[in-house]
């Protein structure tokens, strides 16, 4: 595994219509490396007649590419042209965003027929994800050959701690043992970088770290880690249940699908596309932004006060869950994500007039900067038994870190 002591490492996530990528540079003493990002950007509309580009950026500034993205090869081959040589010749290892991995998986992986396999089997459990996943592992060895060490960072590696209790549903037990549906939880490696970055800046060890953390952007979740480690999240067996989202309904009576279907009329094919694209905002107020939400909200709109409202509800139901799953005894409350990181009202709301939990939020720290942050800050007050930060995730980062430091474990 000579090659992880280049100096580079490319991360990709490759969704359905759209490839993300960043390439880290590494400096510094052997074992204590610093990252750089270099380059980091999006190809976005793959498979589109008319909204492909490639948005590129670099410490020159941002380009927007508009191009011809038939599909993903030519997507990631138009990336790589994008990429100085020196910058090619020196990635030592690819990062891959891997959506499902199943119980297979409390770890990243470095990609091998066996892991290929594993991810294909999950991908019965994110089918909108895991096979775009594996195209672009696949397109990787393909554009860098098979000797290029590819690593897979699972979503749903981080919560493979949770206790049986709180990860299964209360169905027949065969369907666990044998079809797998239970609770995974997923944006785990967001949840990862920012649980230890909250240790770092608290100034404790990571296994004495218990926060609630809020990944809130268009999909959102929540989770409850103590001592570093996921006891509960707020996603389930696909990333539909939990908060409300920008098109997702979250949590729901069980019931409603089998109404829709056996009442009004619906196939499961319009059901599942209800669930997972019209609903959460878009359902509730016709637009899936929350730019748009709040904006109506805080000029006193009443629809969007009231899918505001039925947001927050949602939220402060699963905190005041995730104290009680902490046992009180949390150490802060973390914002991470779009929305967690940009909204102030947001914020404010979640928190709002809770002292008696130990949860005081600073009004003028929380609305500093317009109250978009793209660093560690705190927002609670002098005093507050529970300090309340705002914690800018770095997914990709977090990425390339697993990558580089499993291939030099091995």
């Amino acid at each position: 595994m000579g090659s992880v002591k280049k100096s580079m490492q490319l991360v990709l996530n490759a969704g359905s219509s759209s490839v993300k990528y960043a390439v880290y540079s590494l400096s510094g003493l052997a074992g204590h490396p610093v990252w750089d990002c270099v380059v980091e950007g999006l190809a976005e509309g793959i498979g589109t007649t008319n909204q492909c580009c490639i948005k590129h950026e670099t410490d020159g500034g941002k380009e927007v590419h508009k191009t011809d993205l038939p599909d993903h090869r030519t997507a990631m081959k138009q990336i790589m042209q994008l990429l100085p040589n020196s910058y090619i010749e020196s990635i030592g290892s690819i990062g891959h965003r891997v959506v499902h991995g199943g119980e297979s998986f409390s770890d990243a992986a470095v990609i091998d027929a066996t892991v290929i396999e594993h991810i294909k089997q999950a991908a019965a459990l994110a089918p909108l994800h895991n096979p775009w996943n594996l195209l672009g592992i696949e397109v990787s060895a393909e554009l860098f050959g098979a000797n290029m060490p590819q690593v897979a960072v699972f979503d749903t590696a981080f919560h493979q701690t949770i206790p049986k209790h709180a990860f299964l549903y209360a169905l027949p037990m065969e369907l666990y043992e044998k079809h797998g549906i239970r609770r995974y939880g997923f944006h785990g490696t967001s949840y990862k970088y920012v649980s230890e970055e909250t240790a770092r800046i608290l100034q404790k060890p990571a296994d004495e770290v218990n926060i609630i953390a809020c990944h809130i952007g268009n999909g959102a979740s929540m989770c409850a880690i103590k001592g570093g480690k996921s006891v509960d999240t707020t996603m389930g067996l696909t990333p539909l249940e939990g908060l409300v989202m920008g098109t997702r309904c979250g949590d729901i009576d069980p019931a409603v699908p089998l109404h829709l279907m056996t009442s009004l009329g619906y196939t499961a094919e319009e059901v599942n596309n209800l669930l997972n694209k019209k609903s959460g905002f878009l359902g509730l107020c016709g637009t899936m932004d929350d730019r748009e939400v709040e904006d109506g909200t805080l000029e006193g709109d009443p629809v969007m006060t009231l899918t505001k409202q039925v947001q927050i509800n949602r939220m402060r139901r699963y905190l005041g869950a995730y104290m009680v799953a902490l046992l009180g005894q949390v150490d802060a409350l973390v914002f991470t994500a779009g929305l967690g990181e940009k909204s102030h009202l947001l914020r404010t709301l979640v928190c709002h007039d809770l002292a008696a939990f130990g949860l005081e939020i600073d009004e003028e720290k929380n609305k500093a900067k317009g109250g978009r942050f793209s660093q560690n800050t705190p927002i609670h007050r002098e005093g507050s038994r529970i300090q309340i930060w705002v914690v800018p995730t770095a997914e990709e980062l977090s990425i390339a870190q697993q990558s580089y430091w499993l291939l030099e474990q091995e």
